[in-house]
Order: C-alpha cells, then structure tokens, then sequence
C-alpha cells in the first residue's frame, strides 16, 4: 500500500502530516515574474546529482544510461534517430555507443539495404541491466517525490510539459523526437 502522502486525497484514512516548517519555504504568497528557470536548474541539479550516484553503483554514466535506455524501450534504432531521440548531438552519441560496445552492452550493424546506416542493438548483458538500473533510477524519482501527493506530482509533469512547449513553441530548434518518457 502507498505510503498516505502519496494516497489520493479522497482515499485517505487520516490527516496527512504536514511539515509547516518546509511548506513555508517551499511556497510562497506571490509568484514572481522571474525565476522558473533557477527553479528548474536547481532541481534538476539536485536530481541529476541523485542520478550519477545511482548510476555509478550500476556502473554507468549518465550519457550511457540514456542511450540504453531508450534502446531498452525501442532496440534496433539506427545511430542517427538515436542520437535524436536522446537530444545528443551524433559526435557525443558516437562516442557513447563505442562506450557501451567496447563494455559489450550493445552491437552495431551496418543496413544490408544502405550501408551508410548503421543500427543499433542490445546484446543479451545489455538486456539484463535493465532491471537493477531502472530499480536505481526509481528510487531517485521515489527520493524526488517524498512527502508530495500523487496529484501534485500529476500537475507537475502537466506543468513542465506546458512550460516545454510554451519554450519550444516561441523558441523552437530543439529535437522534436527527443524522448518524452
């Protein structure tokens, strides 16, 4: 059962615990003018820093994490929609990918039809860490989301999402295939 802070407010037993003491400085009366991208940075500081600690015990960067990631949910992408689903410029991406080569975590094949494009795939190692990985990469996310209701983290991911698109919609030139998941 999910612990009551993290329980829809309508299914909850009893009084949720609040800490006044961190609710007041983690909201204010008056929302600033400036300041959303501070905000952001700051958390995704602090929650890129929970990410390298986890993926040193697994072993891994966090640049080879993304790539076998998205491998994990779509193997077999050539080099070039790789590096685009992971918004890694193709030169970084390259260098990655004989990283995870060289570990034996992946193999990269040249197409029969054009043999300038070359694929991408998991090996058997590489399937298999999958699962110890992604267990890390959960706690962080249970590390980010401790003492905040499961309906205020659904706003979050709405929010951000807004704000992405709000950003790329003025100022476009991002990847539109980076990976949202």
């Amino acid at each position: 059962m999910a612990p009551d802070d993290m329980v829809p407010y309508q299914y909850r037993t009893e009084p949720v615990k609040v800490d006044e003491d961190r609710l007041k400085k983690a909201v204010r009366e008056e929302v600033p003018e400036i300041g959303i991208g501070k905000r952001l940075r700051l958390a995704h500081m602090a929650f890129a820093r929970g990410m390298r600690v986890e993926l040193a015990e697994a072993g891994l960067t966090f640049g080879q994490f993304v790539h076998l990631e998205r491998l994990w949910n779509e193997d077999g992408l050539t080099q070039v929609e790789l590096s685009r689903r992971v918004g890694v410029e193709m030169a970084s991406s390259t260098s990655v990918l004989a990283e995870l080569e060289k570990l034996g975590w992946i193999r990269r094949e040249r197409g029969e039809a054009d043999r300038r494009k070359i694929f991408v795939y998991l090996t058997r190692q590489g399937r298999e860490l999958a699962t110890p990985v992604l267990a890390r990469v959960k706690e962080v996310n249970r590390t980010a989301r401790r003492g905040i209701a499961a309906g205020d983290i659904a706003a979050v991911f709405r929010i951000l999402d807004a704000i992405a698109a709000n950003m790329n919609d003025k100022y476009p030139g991002g990847s539109a295939r980076l990976d949202r998941d």
